[in-house]
């Protein structure tokens, strides 16, 4: 069976080609199109500029892992250790991102943002709210934003210990009070 790419994944795979070569910072619209056959116009009908494009290499990458969890038969853990398997099977392309995106286009603030929604969303939806406590909300962005600086430190300067602790580690951070959202008795 043939598996086709739609236009944003092959803008997408262009955009990582040419981070194999050259700092994101430095990548053209121009030469994201030309590497894939497409025009610039093209490229425009998807996607605002290169850092929306990130953001949509992340967020479907980690739509597809979050959606898994249902606390029985895919936990916490085994999002954590699916997320540190997309960041090192990614790595070279995500350390370009960290060492050239900052201000509003950082990705490490992107990651940390959209990981707190996710997160948001997951327990609102489980749980039936429109809102959720400012408790919650406080130790989600905690953990989020020290869970994402612990990833990106970790792809930059590797953990000398092996993944599976290093994801232990991360599981084990996870505040008390959000463990009964993410792992069902």
């Amino acid at each position: 069976m043939i598996i086709r790419q739609t236009t944003k994944e092959i803008l997408a795979e262009s955009l990582k080609e040419l981070s194999a070569s050259k700092p994101i910072d430095k990548i053209t619209i121009k030469e994201i199109s030309a590497n894939c056959g497409v025009t610039s116009k093209t490229f425009y009908n998807h996607f605002q500029d290169k850092y929306d494009l990130i953001a949509w290499i992340y967020s479907t990458a980690m739509e597809k892992i979050f959606s898994k969890i249902d606390g029985k038969n895919y936990t916490w853990k085994d999002t954590l250790t699916e997320g540190l398997n997309y960041f090192l099977d990614n790595k070279e392309f995500l350390k370009n991102l960290i060492a050239h995106t900052s201000g509003q286009d950082s990705f490490i603030n992107y990651v940390a943002r959209f990981n707190v929604k996710i997160l948001s969303d997951y327990i609102k939806r489980s749980q039936n709210l429109d809102i959720l406590p400012q408790e919650l909300e406080i130790l989600i962005k905690v953990y989020c934003y020290g869970t994402v600086c612990t990833f990106c430190e970790m792809l930059i300067n590797p953990a000398p210990i092996p993944d599976e602790e290093f994801v232990t580690l991360i599981e084990k951070a996870l505040p008390e009070p959000l463990k009964k959202y993410f792992y069902k008795n």
